[in-house]
């Protein structure tokens, strides 16, 4: 089972923007791109600044890039997360 999944997602964004903008992110919503549910590029560096912190993940800037749906942003993070979290 993965280890970053969805719900992880959810709690970070809830905690970047202090319960706020999560409300977008949804099942349904995996493969549609950050920017088509209201997240502009900055919110999702934040996002992913915690999600470096918080998982001990590194997401280069040149990834980030291309990880533009939710769903891409949740495989990519669940594939790099110490086997020990």
């Amino acid at each position: 089972m993965s280890g970053f999944t969805l719900t992880e997602l959810r709690k970070v964004v809830e905690l970047c923007f202090d319960g706020a903008d999560a409300a977008a992110l949804e099942e349904a919503a995996l493969d549609t791109e950050f920017a088509d549910l209201g997240y502009d590029s900055l919110v999702v560096y934040e996002i992913a600044i915690r999600v470096q912190e918080e998982y001990h993940v590194t997401i280069p800037d040149e990834a980030l890039d291309e990880l533009r749906t939710p769903g891409s942003f949740i495989a990519y993070i669940a594939a790099r997360i110490p086997a020990d979290r």
